[in-house]
């Protein structure tokens, strides 16, 4: 979210700021702080908090949130550049009312100055960016304090890049903080053009209460600005001021709380307004396809036609169909493949082929190169060119993630996914995004949800046409989406308040995808690629660009080294898992790393000590034994009151398998406790313990049934968490005999 000040006050900063670009910062700073403050409107002068709010960790007594942007056009290098000065400004009178908020607004964070500006030959692009805060302590007796921003903490001092920290030192509870944070942003650019550039999104919720909230817009009239009021959202009062600025403004109050984020999907849930602006100059350029097509259609048709319009055979745009030929070793032998083996290599050369290039880039991060993620829109418009190319039916499919936006509400181009569906008597489905995703595996963020399903059609090379249709995306079930796990815990003999646990966790479904980030070393990603389609080796593919040749040795030193550190991320998986720092953490391996669908359920091991779960009582010891499968979620007393659906992350199912051995001498007590049995329509909670000779076996079962459940479902839901939060209280008594 991004917050702004009043429009008139913006004005004026604006008017003064612009006008005199060589004022030094503090000066300017000092210019803004007596703007602001200085002539308040009423609900920034409030200090009484209404008796119904009172138990509120925090009330928002007034917000302020308003951007001023004026562009047009000046030459540079002989071309047309645009030329935006735009200010935002953010302003908040806050009751701090317990020591929760007291510690949210201890300090203020921001990108102080950063100066991007780009040189060529004798001219400049300039890219400015100044921000500038201010704060003030009102006490119960009204004295103020104003905090002395000189005090900042530089979290990083170089001469075109500051970041600052402010501490608000005096704050305590039951006083009111008034701050601001006022950016002035100068920039210069031949694709300052977008919408996608230029997109505010308000959510109108929050954390907090909000007793008034004003949101104030002024663009010149050589923008073209775009917006969208969703789920119930107030729309802006307009106007025009004599020099033809198009105004945008709305008085809000009494903006509620939401109650929890928990398996919330806040753009389909609470109101929230979208509003975007473009440079369309006389000498301006279109980038990207991000401009209105269409000024009397939506956004998301103008988006969509853009998407359509990028189906254009491109010099080598095949390449992977030959690949593919190659694959089979003839054009007989493919042919004569079934199609689910054809569209399944054609998706992994899809994925080698993105996923295993390398730009030189990639060296500056390594631990991340996992987490990379393909333009699923331009993946999905080649990939289709490619299946009409080979006449194999299939469809286009538009869709927009269940946790934002819907598709109606489309903004950007961003905001909307795109995947290809191959059909026949079972359709099949290439999703583009996620580096782990599986061919025929549709992200969970996807399941459920309305896709516009888009039939192609070729005329020419540069030319395609679509018929249009509806469809809903099917939802895995919970035993798609499965975590399982086997731990064989003992007590050190040298030290028997510790505990060895040996775990084997199998993971399938949207819920090995972490995992698989995390944990699989980036050289066995590349291999296990290269090896699906039969590709070139690593230094081979290096060689072919003329970025890459000379880094043989890096990329192979890189990727050696974070192989050899796998210990730190399954240290770090360890520690998620049990929320305390593992000892002497070994024997860690990956037993499967799931890269494609013919083996899918991610495997691997390890072993390790955890300390913090066994105390001794005299002679006997107390094992902590609902803690061994991780924490379950507990839910706060606020997050019991719930008026809004749940969006849970996918229908999901997990088992554990506990061997614990008991020590010679001692005898189990305790298991009736952990015989456990819930179940309703929302899911179910088992736990069935018992002993075996000299073991103490313990199997939990968890299932959530569905990916989605209507608030009249939260008390049943409320159940299952209820129980599974209460196992990890449970405990076992090793009790010493005779």
């Amino acid at each position: 979210m991004k917050h702004f000040l009043p429009l008139i006050l913006c004005f004026f900063i604006a008017t003064n700021l612009f006008a005199q670009d060589n004022i030094p910062y503090a000066e300017k700073a000092l210019q803004i702080q007596k703007d602001i403050w200085g002539s308040p409107t009423p609900e920034f002068k409030a200090t009484a908090v209404p008796a119904a709010l009172a138990k509120e960790s925090a009330v928002i007594l007034a917000r302020s949130f308003s951007l001023q942007r004026t562009s047009g056009r000046k030459v540079k290098f002989m071309m047309v550049a645009s030329h935006t000065l735009k200010l935002t400004s953010f302003h908040e009178r806050v009751k701090i009312n317990d020591k929760a908020a007291l510690e949210s607004f201890s300090s203020l964070e921001y990108q102080k100055k950063l100066d991007k500006t780009t040189s060529i030959t004798f001219s400049k692009l300039v890219n400015i960016k100044n921000t500038y805060i201010g704060a003030k302590v009102i006490k119960p007796d009204g004295k103020e304090v104003v905090v002395n921003t000189s005090e900042e903490a530089l979290l990083k001092n170089e001469e075109k890049d500051q970041k600052g920290k402010l501490a608000i030192s005096d704050l305590q509870v039951g006083d009111i903080l008034d701050y601001y944070i006022s950016v002035v942003d100068v920039s210069e650019s031949f694709d300052n053009n977008s919408f996608k550039a230029n997109d505010n999104l308000i959510l109108l919720a929050d954390e907090y209460p909000v007793m008034h909230y004003n949101l104030d817009f002024q663009f010149n009239k050589k923008l073209d600005v775009k917006c969208i009021y969703a789920n119930g959202a107030p729309h802006f009062d307009e106007s025009h001021n004599d020099e033809g600025d198009y105004l945008l403004s709305v008085k809000l109050k009494d903006i509620p709380k939401y109650e929890s984020q928990l398996w919330t999907s806040p753009l389909r849930q609470y109101p929230y307004i979208e509003i975007g602006s473009s440079y369309l100059g006389k000498y301006s350029t279109y980038v990207g396809g991000d401009y209105e097509k269409d000024p009397n259609a939506s956004r998301f048709e103008n988006n969509k036609t853009g998407f359509e319009e990028s189906f254009q055979e491109y010099p080598f745009w095949d390449k992977i169909e030959k690949n593919l030929k190659d694959y089979f070793g003839s054009k007989k032998n493919l042919k004569s493949a079934p199609l689910d083996s054809i569209m399944k290599v054609l998706y992994d050369e899809w994925k080698f082929d993105v996923f295993c290039s390398y730009s030189g880039k990639e060296l500056d991060d390594v631990s991340g190169m996992n987490y990379r993620s393909a333009l699923s829109q331009h993946a999905t418009a080649l990939i289709s060119m490619i299946l009409t190319d080979m006449e194999i039916d299939h469809d286009v499919l538009l869709v927009a993630s269940r946790n934002s936006n819907t598709l109606e509400n489309v903004f950007n181009s961003d905001d909307m996914d795109a995947l290809i569906r191959i059909n026949g008597t079972t359709p099949m489905y290439m999703s583009f995004g996620d580096i782990v995703t599986h061919f025929n595996e549709i992200p969970a963020r996807f399941q459920g949800e309305k896709a516009l399903v888009l039939h192609p059609k070729r005329h020419n090379a540069m030319r395609y046409s679509f018929t249009e249709n509806e469809t809903i995306l099917p939802v895995a079930t919970n035993d798609k989406n499965r975590i399982e796990e086997q731990l064989q815990v003992s007590l050190l003999s040298a030290n028997m308040q510790k505990l060895k646990i040996t775990r084997l966790t199998r993971a399938q479904g949207e819920l090995r995808h972490d995992d698989q980030k995390q944990l699989i070393p980036v050289a066995d990603v590349d291999e296990g690629f290269r090896s699906m389609v039969n590709g070139d080796e690593l230094a081979k593919r290096l060689k072919k660009s003329t970025d890459t040749k000379k880094m043989i040795d890096d990329y192979t030193f890189s990727f050696n080294k974070e192989k050899t550190e796998m210990s730190k991320n399954f240290t770090a998986e360890i520690k998620d898992q049990y929320d305390q720092d593992p000892e002497q953490v070994q024997d860690f391996k990956i037993v499967n790393p799931a890269l494609e669908q013919t083996a899918p359920v991610f495997e691997y091991s390890s072993s390790f000590v955890l300390n913090n779960l066994v105390k001794k009582a005299g002679p006997n010891y107390i094992i902590d034994a609902g803690k061994l499968t991780g924490g379950f979620y507990k839910l706060e007393d606020k997050e019991r009151k719930r008026t809004v659906d749940v969006y849970m992350p996918c229908a999901r199912s997990f088992k554990y398998t506990i061997t614990l051995a008991i020590p010679q001498g001692y005898g189990a007590k305790g298991m009736e406790e952990m015989n456990i049995s819930k179940t309703n329509k929302t899911g179910s909670f088992t736990s069935v313990a018992a002993v075996h000779g000299n073991n103490l076996t313990i199997t939990v079962t968890r299932v959530y049934n569905n990916n989605f459940e209507k608030i009249a479902n939260w008390a049943l839901l409320t159940d299952m968490i209820d129980a599974a939060s209460d196992f990890n209280t449970k405990k076992i008594l090793l009790e010493k005999k005779g």
